[in-house]
């Protein structure tokens, strides 16, 4: 069985998402020849994938374009999305040249409508994997009916649209945002599993470090005021920030030289956005009771009140702006969060075996 993955290289949720689906056929299926059309690193590809595949660096999905992990430009995406409106036809051709001489038995795309619609054009068996679909995003941030555009934004939106909702399995993982509900298939969060904590980092942190906070957030560069951060005695921070900003309760995390699922797994305290890979790595992590999370505002994007409601109802969190964290502000956040009881609810199902069992029966 030869499968083609189609992923998105806006952010690295959408990878985790896919990777943790190749990672469990190739565990399942160790035959199965694995494709991937992507324009994510291929660091970060072999970082999470166990086993071989190909990549062809390809990818006319590009999601929506940021100013920050945590804010969308609208106007730019806009124009973004009439660009690949205007140029439709020939980017899916450039797909089905890619896809007619690798041959796949299915596409399973995240969330590209461009690959969708090339393999549907070569009747290519499709599949796609994510909480939403980019017709759902676009709606929310550039189909404004205030705007003169407005039937030409219509236009993009029905044309990718049209496309979601011809792919033969729609995979829905917990928690998405529903789009045609009747035509979805409901399965549980997918992501990989971080390994259980160890000894390894506090090796190579000082030895007065009793608790550890990781600041997460996602691909996307994010400048923030680290000068401003509370001292909090016993604490250290994993960063990901410019040097200059750094101070001996914290470490630059490319020094570590650790994956980042095992600092996920060590961290006592995250500092994250809303964001599908991450969230649900975090709420793997539930079961031992340990790991709180600080989140910023993002009431813009459609994902928010899904994913936040799924994941405090699994850890104690606490939704903050960018101007709290800072000094006293924070202090207190993380005081208060240290305080609240842990939520009581089952371990996550495992949504990447429950696709992989019905679509390989379908396939």
């Amino acid at each position: 069985m030869h499968l083609c993955f189609s992923i998105t290289a806006h952010g690295f949720g959408h990878g985790a998402i896919s990777c943790a689906v190749i990672n469990k056929i190739k565990q399942n299926y160790p035959e199965s020849k694995i494709t991937v059309l992507s324009l994510l690193p291929m660091t970060y590809l072999s970082s999470r994938i166990k086993g071989e595949y190909k990549l062809i660096p390809l990818g006319n999905d590009f999601g929506m374009l940021m100013h920050s992990p945590i804010e969308v430009d609208r106007k730019a995406s806009a124009l973004k999305y009439l660009a690949l409106y205007n140029n439709w036809d020939q980017a899916v051709e450039q797909e089905k040249q890619i896809l007619q001489a690798i041959k796949p038995d299915c596409l399973i795309s995240n969330i590209s409508p461009i690959s969708l619609a090339a393999a549907i054009s070569l009747k290519i068996p499709t599949a796609s994997v994510a909480p939403f679909n980019w017709a759902q995003i676009y709606q929310a941030y550039c189909l404004d009916p205030l705007e003169p555009e407005k039937n030409l934004a219509k236009s993009i939106f029905d044309k990718m649209a049209s496309i979601y909702q011809r792919v033969n399995f729609i995979y829905k993982p917990l928690p998405s945002v529903p789009f045609n509900p009747a035509d979805e298939i409901q399965i549980a969060s997918i992501c990989d599993v971080p390994a259980q904590s160890s000894l390894r980092l506090l090796h190579k942190l000082p030895s007065s470090v009793k608790k550890i906070g990781l600041i997460a957030l996602g691909g996307l560069p994010m400048q923030l005021d680290l000068k401003n951060w509370p001292r909090i005695e016993g604490w250290h921070w994993l960063v990901d920030q410019q040097e200059d900003q750094l101070r001996g309760d914290m470490s630059q995390l490319s020094q570590l030289e650790m994956p980042f699922l095992e600092l996920l797994a060590n961290s006592d305290l995250i500092l994250t956005k809303p964001g599908y890979g991450t969230y649900c790595e975090i709420a793997v992590l539930a079961a031992h009771q340990k790991v709180r999370v600080i989140t910023l505002e993002r009431p813009d994007w459609p994902e928010t009140p899904f994913l936040n409601a799924f994941l405090r109802s699994r850890v104690p969190l606490a939704e903050v702006s960018i101007s709290q964290l800072k000094r006293a502000i924070l202090r207190g956040i993380i005081e208060q969060l240290e305080g609240l009881d842990y939520p009581q609810i089952g371990l996550c199902e495992d949504g990447a075996q429950q696709l992989t069992e019905h679509l390989m029966k379908q396939l």
